[in-house]
């Protein structure tokens, strides 16, 4: 009976407390909860009921509500709480077995003054009240088992003036971890999966403590918008994304405070895509996608490690107005930027960065600067970085490689364009300011610029450029060797006309140092380079207008401090060619296998620096080149010999049909010229020989001046055909006006032209005579033999003609029709007086005969008459006869009594001529065609006291 009592007051016990747990709490609790929430927040809130288990201490929150005018700040469907009371007893600490939140809602507002709505949830309490100080209490022991956040929604909302209000949703927000507490302080696992914006999905999974704080876990974000993000700033931007854009994100991580601060991130990669960013005047840089592969970060051990970034499609519009303003200047607006001049030093441990591999590809940048008329525009770019180390300042590069499809450069006077760079550097290093590269090459791009204002252009190709080992240490720069392979190149200038071609090119460099401002050079080889030099033709105005343009320039030598030491520069197999189309016949010539040697160039040194060149001129020449120079000042000192020997003539036609206006059919040249200045003085000696010269048929040219070249080849030429012209030049070459070319040019004109209008004097020279006797031969009046005197001179014109094969000489007869005239009148009666002196036996037979002749004349005065002109006196008035007088006067006057006709006159000069002849032609034997007579000439002049057959020359 009493167990039966017992049994109906535990039942009624029981009956009690389930009544009280599962009916009274809740109801007593529920206004209770709701008043205390709503006295302490400035909304209504509102719940829908409370559950509580007494038996297993599981109490339920439902359907609570805290409302604003109507709108929804925060709500939720449930809230349970699971006590696990006989294990909190059991291991003395408080357990919950489970934490349950159901379809929590949060409804962030965020108003124009920055405020939040939930800052003004809570009702401010009085100042006045003052809050009881409690005691610091010892920290409780805690465990959940589970806590479950499920299908959570939070949207933030903020209001902009003048705009939309930005709207940023999590939704799906399912959070859950284990044993998370101060109990066992063991690491609780969590997991936690949402949804942004409804493309946005957020993953984490892993685990935590409290203390000391440590978590672990893994992340994954997958499509994140980034567009959706922004407009949170909208304001502060004046830029738009395009909405395509994306982000994905996954790494491992870990973080342990126990001891000091500890970070790992494991195999993270990123993936942003579809990257545009846009400003007012249009698209200002975009790519199409970026990814970090594998990065695992540890800290403190400051260790970074990449296995590769990759940057493609990235696409770059940078302007520059002409006020200088670039246009990502406004990118972001800023009233006022604080920038604090203090610098805060910290030490901290230099991170080690390791990165396998970094790809830039397909990527593009244009550069338009309005201030400087510039363009730049750089298409189709590919970087490639090989395992890159960054250990604080120190940088380690296994590779380097760059490529370019096209790049365009451009201001208001020069265009650069180059395509397909390629440029590649490996084993690269920058540790503790020494910089080095073990191998840079350059190959094969195209450049092409273009000078508009000068009118000139340059087009390379194919040029490849090794160069090993470049150490750079404290400003000095140490190269091992620099090559540069067979590249092209040309030049052309279209004011000038000229076009320079360089091909085949092979130079190689050894040793190249830079040290404080002083270079060194080992040694240098260019091996088989082709040069081709063309002279396009030009308009004559146009040249004229050209060379009036130029105005002289004088230099000014700037020494500085700049020094060179650079070893010998060998030359191998060198071609090239020279072509000149500013002619009426257009010029070209070769020169092949040139060889030579460069000695050492030093600025230091007062030790001349030697040269020494040979090579092959078209088809059979040779040219040869030594000498020494001061490198330092070329006119302190230069002494050099340049040979040309056996260059066939026939190619220089063009100038000889420009200058002279004459084809040459044949002919060699040798060339020795000998170039020796000092202390600003030239004393050149240039030597011509040409030997075997024919000319061939006339070239109209406005510039050929008008000579005798036949003539003058003659007058120059030897017996051998052979022309030997020595040209001495002198002078300053300080002086602006002074050039050798022209001098030397005018020197040679000079002497053909002195040569053709003075032939004599140029043979007197040669044959060391007096000019004017080669100039005719004199007669006695009335007679035809040669005088000792004339023989003189046609022994040396025998000479000449000898010497000179190619030369004629021309002699022109003449008498003089009163002197010669005179003399045979003369002749004749003095005949006459000797015939007549044989008839006469005594007395003055010659006065005797005179007289008779005199009487025989029938017009005459009377000889009485004729005495007494010649009866005189004398200083003492004593009267004598002047027979001597009275002789010669009848001599005279019977003389000019005498019949001398034209025929005789003539036969007189072919007397003479035939005396000549026998002279040259039998005696000195020389040939027929070089003797030439021209016509029979007369003279009147009684001046004259011989009559002078005159010679010229002339060519065979």
């Amino acid at each position: 009976m009493k167990n039966n009592k017992l049994l109906v007051t535990l039942l009624s016990l029981v009956l009690i407390y389930a009544i009280v747990g599962f009916v009274a709490i809740p109801k007593i609790l529920k206004p209770k909860l709701e008043n205390i929430i709503n006295e302490n927040i400035n909304q209504t809130a509102t719940i829908e009921k409370i559950e509580f288990n007494p038996f297993l201490l599981k109490a339920s929150l439902k359907g609570l509500k805290i409302e604003d005018k109507g709108v929804t700040t925060l709500s939720l469907d449930e809230a349970t709480i699971d006590f696990a009371m006989l294990k909190s007893l059991d291991e003395k600490h408080i357990n919950f077995k489970n934490f349950l939140l159901v379809n929590p809602y949060i409804n962030i507002i965020q108003y124009e003054d920055e405020s939040l709505n939930l800052q003004k949830i809570l009702k401010q309490k009085d100042e006045n009240s003052k809050e009881e100080p409690t005691e610091k209490s010892s920290s409780i022991a805690f465990q959940f088992s589970k806590t479950v956040i499920k299908n959570a929604k939070i949207e933030f909302t903020k209001l902009i003036k003048n705009n939309k209000p930005y709207k940023l949703q999590v939704d799906k927000f399912n959070y859950t971890f284990y044993d998370m507490g101060t109990f066992r302080n063991n690491l609780a696992s969590h997991s936690l999966h949402m949804i942004i914006n409804k493309n946005t999905k957020l993953a984490i999974k892993g685990g935590f403590r409290l203390t000391p704080f440590e978590m672990y876990g893994n992340v994954n974000l997958t499509d994140l918008k980034p567009t959706e993000l922004i407009g949170y700033k909208q304001d502060l931007l004046n830029f738009n994304l395009d909405k395509k854009a994306t982000i994905n994100l996954d790494f491992g991580y870990q973080v342990n405070t126990a001891k000091s601060l500890k970070i790992e991130v494991n195999h993270a990669n990123l993936k942003i895509n579809n990257i545009a960013l846009d400003e007012k005047s249009g698209r200002l840089f975009s790519f199409e996608n970026f990814s970090i592969n594998n990065l695992d970060l540890k800290y403190p051990e400051n260790q970074l490690n990449i296995e590769a970034i990759s940057l493609n499609g990235v696409n770059t519009h940078i302007k520059k107005d002409k006020k200088e303003n670039f246009n990502f200047n406004n990118l972001i607006n800023s009233k006022e930027l604080s920038s604090s001049n203090e610098e805060t030093k910290t030490t901290t441990k230099p991170w080690n960065i390791d990165l396998n591999e970094f790809a830039l590809t397909n990527s593009n940048l244009s550069f338009k600067d309005d201030s400087n008329s510039f363009n730049a525009e750089l298409k189709n770019i590919a970087l490639i970085l090989k395992k890159l180390n960054l250990k604080g300042e120190n940088i380690t590069l296994k590779e380097l490689a760059l490529k370019v499809k096209k790049t365009d450069l451009n201001d208001s006077s020069n265009n650069i364009n180059v395509k397909n760079i390629d440029l590649n550097a490996s084993e690269n290093s920058f540790i503790d300011s020494v910089v080095l590269i073990n191998k840079l090459s350059l190959n094969k791009p195209d450049l092409l610029l273009v000078d508009n204002k000068n009118n000139r252009k340059i087009d390379a190709k194919d040029i490849k450029i090794v160069v090993n080992k470049i150490l750079n240490s404290n400003g000095n720069t140490k190269i091992e060797k620099v090559e540069f392979l067979e590249p092209f190149v040309s030049l052309k200038d279209e004011n000038n006309k000229t076009d320079v071609l360089a091909k085949n090119i092979d130079v190689l460099v050894n040793k190249i140092e830079y040290k404080d401002n002083t270079l060194k050079i080992d040694n240098s080889l260019v091996n088989k380079p082709y040069f081709a030099i063309t002279l396009g033709k030009q308009n004559p105005k146009e040249v004229t207008k050209n060379e009036e343009k130029k105005e002289a320039k004088s230099e000014e030598k700037s020494n500085g401090n700049f020094q060179f030491d650079v070893g010998p520069l060998k030359i191998k197999e060198m071609r090239m060619t020279f072509q000149d189309k500013n002619l009426p016949i257009p010029f070209r010539t070769n020169i092949t296998k040139l060889n030579g040697e460069f000695s050492k160039l030093n600025s230091n040194s007062s030790e001349p620096t030697e040269l020494s060149l040979e090579g092959e001129v078209d088809k059979y020449g040779y040219t040869k080149i030594t000498g020494t120079l001061d490198v330092n000042d070329i006119k302190l000192l230069t002494d050099t010999n340049i040979i040309f020997k056996n260059i066939a003539i026939k190619n220089f036609t063009p100038y000889s049909g420009k200058f002279v206006g004459r084809e040459i059919d044949s002919g060699k040249l040798n060339l020795d010229l000998k170039y020796n200045i000092k202390k600003s003085n030239l004393d050149a000696q240039n030597s011509v020989i040409i030997s075997d010269i024919k000319l061939g048929k006339n070239v109209e040219s406005p510039d050929a001046v008008n000579l005798p070249l036949e003539f003058a080849i003659a007058l120059l030429e030897d017996s051998n055909g052979v022309i030997d012209i020595d040209l001495p030049i002198k002078g300053n070459v300080d002086d602006p006006q002074f050039s050798v070319a022209p001098i030397v040019w005018k020197a040679f004109t000079n002497l053909i032209i002195k040569a053709v209008t003075a032939p004599f004097s140029l043979l007197a020279s040669l044959f060391g005579v007096d000019e004017e006797k080669l100039k005719g031969i004199d007669f006695e009046y009335g007679k035809s033999d040669i005088i000792v005197s004339e023989k003189e001179a046609l022994d040396t014109i025998a000479k000449i003609l000898e010497k000179k094969p190619k030369l004629a000489i021309n002699i022109e007869p003449i008498y003089n029709t009163i002197n010669d005239k005179k003399a045979l009148q003369n002749r004749k009666i003095e005949l006459k007086v000797e015939n007549e002196m044989k008839k006469v036996s005594k007395g003055d037979e010659y006065k005797i005969v005179l007289e008779r002749l005199y009487n025989a004349l029938k017009e005459k005065n009377d000889i009485e008459e004729v005495k007494k002109e010649f009866t005189k006196e004398d200083k003492d008035k004593k009267t004598y006869f002047d027979n001597e007088d009275y002789v010669a006067y009848l001599k005279d006057f019977l003389a000019s009594k005498e019949e001398v006709t034209e025929e005789e006159l003539v036969s007189l000069s072919k007397i003479r001529v035939e005396e000549i002849k026998n002279y040259l032609l039998t005696i000195k034997k020389i040939p027929k065609e070089s003797l030439n007579f021209k016509e029979l000439s007369t003279s009147n002049n009684e001046k004259e006291k011989w009559t002078q057959f005159k010679i010229t020359l002339s060519t065979r």
